[in-house]
């Protein structure tokens, strides 16, 4: 269905999620401080309204679970297995903003780069819906971390989303992913067609299935219900 050596090639970046998030937010130089009132500050991130980081992440992990069923049912008999995955589990809060910061603008990348390529149109539609939910996300994330907005996840600001093509964000996602657990590879064909759309839903999917998994071990442990 898909040939490694037709995958898109890979850019010159490859810094691993956590390196990438850590440049991000070099400017925030405290501890994030959940569900905190006070004013945001060296070692605080702003709460806009009491509880609302909380209600923001358990929001951000009900999409995330909604974009892997939504993908699961697209694709049918044809959905990858969940694959297994390492290290998603952060030990403070800080870091889980900074990956999660990181994961989100990643999302924002791939599905620009993947858009088109994608030879369905209802496909298509589909694909741009879950990417502007993943722009609402990493605009979010990037003011609470003191960052603009637009900024991509290689932290520079832009006027329009970068793509990212299917080698850098394997280069990005690579350190969370253990192995694929039997399921297809994560390559895509550039050159649109019907049978490409399954490998291009079936890449998107893996990276939704990571999301959804960081979401579900981290959420709960710092902001308890």
């Amino acid at each position: 269905m898909t040939d490694p050596k037709t995958t898109a090639t890979a850019g010159t970046d490859r810094r691993s999620f956590v390196k990438v998030g850590a440049t991000m937010v070099a400017a925030a130089t405290g501890l994030i401080a959940a569900g905190s009132t006070a004013e945001a500050g060296p070692t605080t991130v702003p709460n806009f309204y009491p509880g609302f980081n909380r209600r923001a992440f358990k929001a951000i992990q009900d999409d995330e679970n909604a974009h892997v069923a939504f993908l699961v049912n697209a694709l049918g008999a044809a959905a990858r297995p969940k694959p297994n995955f390492k290290g998603l589990l952060q030990t403070d809060l800080r870091s889980f903003v900074t990956v999660s910061n990181a994961l989100e603008n990643t999302g924002c990348g791939a599905y620009t780069g993947a858009a088109p390529i994608i030879f369905n149109r209802t496909y298509l539609g589909a694909a741009a819906s879950i990417a502007l939910i993943e722009a609402r996300h990493a605009g979010y994330l990037n003011v609470l971390l003191n960052n603009l907005s637009t900024i991509n996840v290689f932290g520079m600001e832009e006027d329009f989303e970068q793509a990212l093509t299917a080698q850098q964000v394997i280069n990005l996602a690579g350190p969370f992913i253990q192995d694929l657990n039997g399921g297809p590879a994560l390559a895509f064909n550039t050159t649109p067609s019907r049978t490409n759309d399954i490998a291009i839903l079936n890449f998107a999917l893996a990276l939704e299935y990571l999301e959804a998994e960081f979401y579900n071990l981290n959420v709960p442990k710092f902001f308890p219900a």
